[in-house]
């Protein structure tokens, strides 16, 4: 029982070191993979990291720029907005002037109407009871 113990002790550690030694990859040739120790590898990854950092910065600034654009574009349509607030505010007001204008135009006409109907049209007492006066003095005896 125990050369069987041994043989398959022996069998598996054969296997195991043969497996490790020899594998089926054909690709491989009992060399260490360099990639990790190259120095060309080291400045491979450096590079790569610092195009990295250069591509987020130019996206970050383009992103930054975008942003003030739009930022740019509201506050030209906000002062668009105000100035056309303004410009319809003031023609309210100028079309309110010119009514109040032609009201008080209105008005003053019509009062001079009504001075010259009055003043023409209705003699004053003076003028109605002078003729009277006036014949009655002549009928009268002194």
């Amino acid at each position: 029982m125990a050369t069987k113990v041994i043989t398959l002790a022996l069998a598996t550690a054969f296997l195991a070191v043969g497996c490790v030694a020899f594998p089926e990859n054909d690709h491989y040739d009992g060399r260490y993979d360099r990639r990790g120790y190259d120095y060309h590898y080291d400045q491979d990854h450096r590079y790569n990291r610092q195009r990295w950092q250069y591509e987020q910065q130019r996206k970050r600034l383009e992103m930054e720029r975008r942003r003030q654009e739009v930022r740019h574009r509201h506050w030209e349509q906000e002062q668009q907005q105000d100035l056309k607030q303004q410009r319809k505010s003031i023609s309210a007001q100028r079309q309110k002037q010119t009514e109040a204008q032609r009201k008080r135009r209105q008005a003053a006409e019509q009062q001079r109407k009504k001075a010259q109907q009055n003043h023409s049209g209705h003699r004053s007492w003076n003028d109605r009871h002078r003729p009277q006066q006036q014949s009655h003095r002549g009928h009268r005896r002194d």
